[in-house]
């Protein structure tokens, strides 16, 4: 018996550390290097929900949309952390420009028990992914694509991020216009797991 209690606890805790909401993940960054003035542009700008089945979590995605206002917030706190020069933070900000005009961009974070099922970025992937328009319309990305290497910056920069536990990806879609935020638009995960809907016009 003692065991099994044992057993059950350590599955109680493995899934605290992949499923903690993102609020309790910047309270934590606070402590650290990370400016208040970027946390709170990334809490502004993130959207996270858990799938469940009973009481067992199925998956749970943190998404951060790369608006103009969190893409200057990134380079100004990378900039800071850093030490650029004036020069060197404005070229950095040149080449943000010229990548993210070209799509519209989220990073998203997925945790799910089922290892095997956090594959995103495969072409049969057992999820799609897309952007429901509002009016019945849906919007397929261009780009899904694992980041396999997580940096110590990355881990600082996006605090819900753990990578013993789930996987980071960069998702791209055309342009849209108007932006994705003035939009009555959902971006929707959706699988045999369970579906997750995120909207940001709400809030901004």
């Amino acid at each position: 018996m003692k065991m099994r209690a044992w057993g059950v606890l350590l599955l109680l805790l493995t899934i605290c550390l992949g499923c903690s909401h993102i609020q309790e993940y910047i309270d934590i960054a606070k402590d650290e290097a990370i400016s208040k003035e970027y946390l709170d542009v990334l809490k502004k700008w993130t959207r996270d929900k858990s799938v469940y089945s009973q009481f067992e979590t199925r998956a749970h995605i943190a998404v951060t949309y790369k608006s103009d206002e969190f893409n200057k917030a990134y380079i100004s706190e990378y900039s800071r952390i850093y030490e650029l020069t004036d020069v060197e933070k404005r070229e950095r900000e040149e080449t943000v420009v010229d990548l993210t005009s070209d799509f519209t961009e989220f990073m998203f974070y997925a945790y799910i028990p089922e290892k095997t099922s956090n594959d995103f970025a495969r072409s049969d992937s057992i999820w799609k992914v897309f952007i429901a328009d509002g009016e019945g319309g849906k919007v397929y990305p261009v780009e899904i694509r694992e980041i396999e290497k997580i940096t110590p910056i990355v881990e600082e920069l996006f605090p819900y991020v753990k990578k013993y536990y789930g996987k980071f990806y960069t998702l791209k879609f055309s342009p849209l216009f108007p932006p994705f935020e003035q939009q009555p638009a959902m971006l929707v995960f959706t699988s045999v797991l369970g579906k997750v809907e995120l909207t940001w016009r709400s809030k901004n």
